[in-house]
């Protein structure tokens, strides 16, 4: 079974999201850390318990992640980040994640970058 930021990234890697420039694992790497001219998506573990219990054992693990978009600082005219969300959040669910929880939208001040939190679950049977 694929760690769940492997298995979100796999899934929004077949999407072909032509608003996404970089998925990132775990961490920005350093000399990405600055760069404002991309928008990325950084995806990170929240939760790795094991679930559905039968017979004194578990038979599955609850698996979390905590997905964050930079977008870039200039977005170009006509893009509707609320409705990318939207449309990324629809094909997490077909997918059999559940959306647990979609921030607030905020702005970096010294950026000017807007960002998005998403965090999604799945229950994967062992």
């Amino acid at each position: 079974m694929l760690l769940p930021v492997s298995q979100v990234a796999s899934l929004v890697d077949s999407l072909n999201l032509t608003w996404l420039d970089k998925v990132y694992l775990n961490e920005i790497p350093n000399e990405d850390l600055d760069n404002i001219d991309n928008t990325v998506m950084l995806l990170q573990e929240t939760d790795s318990t094991p679930s559905n219990y039968a017979n004194g054992t578990f038979k599955g693990i609850s698996a979390g992640v905590e997905m964050q978009i930079f977008y870039k600082a200039n977005l170009d005219d006509g893009f509707n980040p609320l409705e990318a969300e939207i449309n990324l959040m629809q094909s997490l669910k077909s997918a059999g994640w559940l959306i647990v929880s979609s921030q607030h939208h905020t702005t970096d001040p010294v950026t000017d970058q807007v960002t998005k939190t998403i965090y999604v679950t799945k229950d994967n049977l062992i």
